[in-house]
């Protein structure tokens, strides 16, 4: 069982888009490895953190013991992973973990990356 503290910000915004969030680690990132949120349903071999919440087993492994919240007042408002004890080099706006943080300004940075979903409203709105 993974232990995972969700905030109520990061819980009510799970059922606002639909009740189905999923967590993958990917290759990127300011510090080499980030979290990669996206609005599915569990894959074969998830691993259920919390009501509508799966991660991908070798996310849920790193995710235990860390808080995953919403900042809606962020710029762009964005999931992030707070306090977690397994990435000690992490980026802090909280999607990066791996190596030492390189400093403010990385091109690689994601903290002022939108989420996917708000990527597809930003196209739709910037539409004919």
């Amino acid at each position: 069982m993974i232990t995972l503290t969700v905030t109520t910000a990061a819980a009510d915004k799970v059922l606002a888009l639909g009740g189905q969030l999923r967590i993958e680690l990917r290759q990127g990132g300011c510090c080499g490895t980030h979290y990669c949120f996206l609005l599915a349903g569990p894959q074969p071999g998830d691993i259920a953190i919390a009501p509508g919440i799966h991660a991908a087993p070798d996310a849920a492994q790193i995710l235990q013991g860390a808080r995953l919240d919403y900042g809606a007042h962020l710029k762009p408002p964005r999931f992030r992973v707070l306090k977690n004890p397994n990435t000690p080099h992490r980026c802090p706006c909280g999607r990066s973990f791996g190596k030492p943080w390189p400093g403010k300004e990385t091109p690689q940075c994601q903290a002022y990356v939108p989420m996917p979903w708000d990527e597809t409203e930003l196209r739709n709105a910037s539409s004919p």
